[in-house]
């Protein structure tokens, strides 16, 4: 299993995925349990929740992780969890499909698109609108009380109804492969260039330009961000099988 990524600036945007991307909520009873137990699970930590969201197979939450106890947290979070809905619909075998998958957040810039990303999930849905929507921190930034703590991105803004609106723009493309085993081929460019901006390249054709340690680093953040080899082939103009020898020196790197 790959070694989780780790952040520099101490903050993940992570999910949790129904095994065989089937329902882990059955009704409200199971997402108020849920919240429930990610409360208890990071209690006596470090860990900050930043951004939640429940939708009805899969969790997204976006973490803040200063003293890298997250993955402890979750894993005492996924075994309750399990243990409760097993127990409860009279069911054996895996709930969610294998470890959390987890993607670092370098950046501020970065940070509030993802909590922008994770807070609109029920919009990009199309089954809810942000007001209407119970089962995300968004009420909690709206004055709710709750488990988030606002305050780490609420002092990005100069008010809660700035970031508001923030999030009622909408959320671009990114982190993809949280979510999808690849990129659709007609997002690859955009995905691309997201992924270029935010290590702060114009876009992804100033890859040639880099040296072999920082290209084979872009070539494994393009792959972490759900780009098949293929693709990056086709808009990098690097061969497929470079590309894998520069992603597995990237890995190599990584875990030094």
């Amino acid at each position: 299993m790959p070694m989780r990524r780790r952040s520099e600036f101490g903050f993940y945007h992570v999910m949790l995925r129904g095994n065989a991307k089937q329902i882990i909520f059955e009704d409200d009873d199971d997402r108020r349990r849920f919240l429930a137990l990610l409360g208890s699970s990071t209690h006596g930590t470090s860990i900050s929740i930043v951004a939640w969201c429940f939708m009805d197979n899969h969790v997204h939450l976006v973490l803040a992780d200063p003293k890298d106890e997250v993955s402890a947290a979750l894993h005492d979070l996924a075994m309750s969890y399990a243990l409760y809905f097993n127990r409860k619909c009279q069911r054996t075998g895996h709930v969610f499909e294998g470890r959390y998958k987890s993607l670092p957040i370098d950046t501020d810039e970065y940070l509030l698109q993802v909590v922008r990303y994770v807070i609109n999930n029920p919009v990009s849905a199309g089954i809810s609108s942000l007001d209407d929507y119970p089962w995300s921190s968004f009420p909690e930034y709206c004055g709710q009380k709750g488990l988030t703590d606002v305050g780490i991105v609420l002092d990005m803004f100069e008010s809660a109804e700035d970031f508001e609106q923030f999030c009622r723009e909408g959320s671009q493309p990114y982190d993809r492969k949280l979510e999808h085993d690849s990129v659709p081929d007609a997002m690859a460019l955009p995905v691309a260039n997201h992924i270029a901006m935010q290590l702060g390249y114009r876009d992804v054709s100033q890859i040639t330009s880099l040296s072999r340690e920082k290209q084979s680093a872009f070539l494994s953040d393009l792959a972490d961000a759900g780009l098949t080899h293929k693709q990056i082939a086709r808009l990098t103009g690097i061969s497929a099988s470079t590309i894998s020898r520069r992603i597995r020196e990237a890995e190599a790197s990584r875990s030094l």
